[in-house]
């Protein structure tokens, strides 16, 4: 059992991780250029000094947004920056599929160093995992925050909205 303090620098080493927002800003972009109607869903926690670990992971993980095809039919849209892989944890992606159950999720995948994103569905990253079984890491801060390297190679830019 995790104890308060070790939540704590859990949190802050995620907030020094991820203290610049440039993924979910460009999907927005991206969004607002090609005329997708979406409305934010998920937890934006970056910011929060609530103890946020306190929260099912279930809750945690859900989905960044909701956008609506020209179909307007609605999709999960999961938002991931990434340098040289993209990275997924495993207790996310036991949560993604609880989500994806409910509604199809579409991956955004933000290529921080350059400017450039792919978007791909959640079955699709399922799949790549199941066949190239890409490397398991930790992050620093926690040996028990395992997470998926996939190469980005591996990963085709789909169209499907």
């Amino acid at each position: 059992m995790k104890t308060e303090m070790s939540c704590i620098k859990l949190i802050a080493d995620f907030k020094k991780r991820n203290k610049n927002k440039i993924a979910e800003q460009k999907a927005e972009e991206s969004l607002y250029k090609r005329n997708i109607r979406y409305i934010r869903y998920g937890l934006d926690y970056l910011d929060s000094e609530l103890p946020i670990y306190n929260i099912p992971p279930l809750v945690r993980s859900a989905p960044d947004f909701i956008v609506f095809n020209r179909f307007n039919k609605p999709l999960f849209f999961e938002i991931k920056g990434y340098m040289s892989y993209v990275k997924i944890k495993l207790e996310d992606i036991k949560n993604y599929e609880k989500w994806n159950n409910h509604m199809e999720i579409l991956f955004f995948l933000y290529n921080v160093k350059d400017d450039k994103y792919i978007e791909v569905t959640f079955n699709k990253i399922m799949e790549i995992i199941n066949f190239i079984k890409p490397k398991i890491k930790a992050y620093p801060e926690s040996p028990d925050n395992k997470y998926y390297e996939i190469p980005i190679s591996e990963i085709p830019n789909e169209i499907i909205i």
